[in-house]
């Protein structure tokens, strides 16, 4: 049997899928089987690190 899949639209088009990384950059392990919650706070430091070098 075929799954019947929902398009989604936003604004009336259709919305591409998401090029997401099924890898952690940080850690190397997966995302959907490890909690990531110590990688996100070190995107989150990174990030504010590289608004204040931006914002001199």
């Amino acid at each position: 049997m075929k799954a019947l899949r929902r398009t989604v639209k936003i604004r009336g088009a259709l919305m591409r899928p998401q090029d997401l990384q099924t890898i952690c950059d940080k850690c190397d392990r997966s995302r959907a089987h490890v909690n990531h919650t110590e990688c996100s706070k070190l995107r989150q430091t990174e990030a504010a690190e590289r608004r204040a070098r931006e914002n001199i």
